[in-house]
């Protein structure tokens, strides 16, 4: 009785962590540098914005197989972002590297990351959290809606 107790005690605690580790990987760092990017965007921040780091991590590839095509896709995407130099070149190429990582935004992830839509510019983003800081519109950082 009390080895079985404690061969079950074992594989729950295995289990567990397992479902702990298995959503601490590569997405969740990736969608750790797009909430820093959005961050940027909305400070306006001056100087090009450093992708290296999330280029590396879509080059290592997802911890799920099916979002490794997804990571390969968007690697040109980030070093377009990176080599943007005006605000508006900026957001642009922020756009459309959300667009390209739009479908594991919350897919084994535990960065509070969120997809956001502003229905002025037609344009997603990516956030922490729940609230509404529009990138796009520096005069109506309310406007959008989480998806």
């Amino acid at each position: 009785m009390n080895t079985i107790f404690k061969t079950m005690l074992i594989w729950i605690i295995c289990l567990f962590t397992t479902q702990a580790w298995a959503h601490d990987g590569k997405t969740t760092k990736v969608m750790e540098e797009m909430i820093k990017f959005h961050e940027a965007l909305v400070k306006e921040t001056s100087g090009k914005i450093d992708t290296k780091n999330l280029t590396e991590l879509l080059t290592k590839g997802s911890d799920d197989k099916k979002d490794n095509e997804v990571f390969k896709k968007a690697i040109p995407l980030a070093e377009k972002l990176g080599k943007a130099e005006s605000l508006q070149d900026k957001k642009n190429a922020y756009s459309l590297l959300v667009d390209g990582l739009a479908s594991v935004v919350g897919h084994h992830d535990k960065s509070k990351a969120n997809l956001f839509y502003c229905p002025m510019e037609k344009k997603k983003w990516i956030a922490k959290g729940d609230n509404i800081v529009n990138p796009y519109l520096k005069d109506m950082r309310d406007c959008g809606e989480k998806l």
